[in-house]
């Protein structure tokens, strides 16, 4: 688990380490730069998470403990939707917990890797779309619920297994720089999204329904931060999930926050 928060740590430094030696990262295109960066950090991760291990026969990482030994079935295929709808509704019930008992602030501001500003052509739109609705999803789902989830599951019961891992996702999302502040929000939100994701890899031996939630929820994301804004200004409502569109909203226009990063 180590090495989760290592190459977290990592893609910060990196970037803080080659602004120092006089590489213009400032004058770089914003969406390129996050596209090419994303795209080496979650490489990097799976090599050093899921292929170093390989080398080792103790330690070895098979496809079936990643969950990714066949091709999605039907029934993975038509039970993600409905799991999808069941974590929005744990999810209101974790996040009303939160606000009431824990005094979680749900009108934070949340991290989003591109801003609205960012966007200005087509192809910016499609590279934003990769990295947030498909890389993203398949990268972390490989490393948390095939290699972590597998992992523990392997020595330990299935809620301390899942109870785990759903820990280790929400705090991945906790922490987003030294300039910004604790993403409580958002951790209970991924956390609660973990919870239904290792039950579904639990209950079909693979992750494919876990990509898919992740990419349905990404995918509502960009939408609705890039593609038509419009209900979210309009909604009044106080669900969960209106309130992460609308903070996160807040930083897809804020180009000062990338800059403090």
């Amino acid at each position: 688990m180590a090495k989760f928060w290592q190459w977290k740590l990592l893609s910060h430094w990196r970037s803080v380490a080659l602004i120092k030696i006089g590489v213009p990262l400032n004058s770089a295109n914003p969406v390129i730069f996050n596209t090419v960066l994303s795209v080496i950090v979650y490489i990097l991760s799976l090599i050093v998470v899921i292929g170093v291990p390989f080398l080792d026969k103790n330690r070895r990482t098979t496809l079936s403990n990643l969950g990714v030994n066949d091709w999605p079935t039907f029934l993975e295929i038509f039970i993600s939707p409905f799991a999808f709808v069941a974590y929005f509704l744990l999810t209101m019930v974790t996040m009303s917990i939160a606000s009431g008992v824990f005094s979680v602030d749900m009108q934070q501001k949340q991290a989003i890797p591109f801003s609205q500003s960012m966007l200005a052509t087509h192809w910016q739109f499609i590279m934003a779309f990769v990295v947030m609705v498909v890389l993203a999803p398949i990268a972390e789902e490989l490393l948390y619920r095939g290699y972590l989830y597998g992992k523990l599951r392997n020595s330990f019961s299935i809620w301390l297994s899942i109870i785990t891992t759903s820990i280790a996702f929400g705090a991945a999302h906790l922490w987003v720089g030294p300039n910004s502040p604790l993403q409580w929000a958002v951790a209970v939100d991924t956390f609660t999204l973990s919870l239904v994701m290792c039950a579904t890899r639990e209950y079909t031996g693979a992750i494919w329904v876990p990509i898919m939630m992740h990419m349905m929820k990404n995918g509502i994301d960009f939408y609705f931060l890039f593609i038509n804004t419009n209900p979210i200004n309009q909604t009044k409502t106080r669900l969960p999930l209106t309130f992460i569109l609308k903070e996160r909203e807040k930083y897809a226009n804020d180009t000062t926050f990338y800059q403090n990063l």
